[in-house]
């Protein structure tokens, strides 16, 4: 009897495993990440505004602190629902709050540089983060429209698969970038030594905004990952 009982136990396991790749997905992730999406590029286009409203740098910055925060509360909705998902395995888990993590992450780079720009003597936008700024909204905005096609991968394959290709032509861009202001502020020499602060922030905005470029390209290698799975 015991063993009768253990062999249904088995197939009954193994029938219910064949069965989640039937069962219905939860469907509230592409609203969740495509507020999440949403919020990276809002912070983008702040990060932009302040190359012609850089009189309003401690309301941007404040902006920033507030859209970081409400992304945060999407990732923490994110990782509940996914305590709940019993129609994924592990691994598949494991993706999704990867790929939220680095899209958070790509929000609070943002909000971070904006910040150290308020420690600074500045009174207009530094050229190092004028040139990165524009890169970093066209690959927020590649990021959201990859985000959208994961709702219909069988027909948004390809539309998903240019995304990707954009961004990470973006973060070679932004590769170039950061080397040369690096060179530049690390070899020129300063004039006068009150300047000698503004450069070390300087040098780390750089260094900040190339690491947000990086996450980037981390979301769109996850994106590619949900592409060859066929979804989410």
């Amino acid at each position: 009897m015991e063993e009768g009982a253990s062999s249904k136990t088995l197939v009954l396991n193994a029938v219910l495993h064949k069965m989640q790749g039937f069962l219905p997905r939860e469907k509230k992730f592409f609203v969740l990440f495509e507020d999440l999406a949403g919020k990276a590029v809002e912070a983008a286009e702040l990060l932009v505004e302040l190359g012609v409203k850089y009189s309003r740098l401690p309301q941007i910055s404040e902006q920033l602190k507030e859209l970081e925060e409400e992304a945060d509360s999407v990732v923490h909705q994110i990782i509940r629902e996914l305590f709940y998902d019993h129609t994924r395995v592990t691994e598949e888990k494991a993706d999704i709050r990867y790929f939220a993590h680095n899209l958070d992450n790509v929000i609070d780079g943002i909000e971070k540089a904006v910040v150290r720009l308020t420690f600074t003597q500045k009174q207009t936008l530094p050229e190092p983060v004028s040139e990165f700024s524009p890169i970093i909204l066209e690959a927020s905005r590649e990021i959201r429209t990859a985000v959208g096609c994961l709702r219909d991968m069988g027909c948004e394959e390809e539309s998903l698969e240019a995304c990707c290709i954009v961004i990470n032509e973006l973060e070679n861009e932004a590769d170039k970038i950061n080397r040369k202001w690096l060179r530049m502020l690390m070899t020129t020499p300063v004039e006068n030594p009150n300047e000698l602060l503004d450069r070390l922030l300087l040098k780390e905005i750089v260094e900040i905004l190339e690491n947000t470029m990086d996450e980037c390209e981390d979301v769109a290698n996850i994106l590619e990952t949900f592409r060859l799975k066929g979804g989410i």
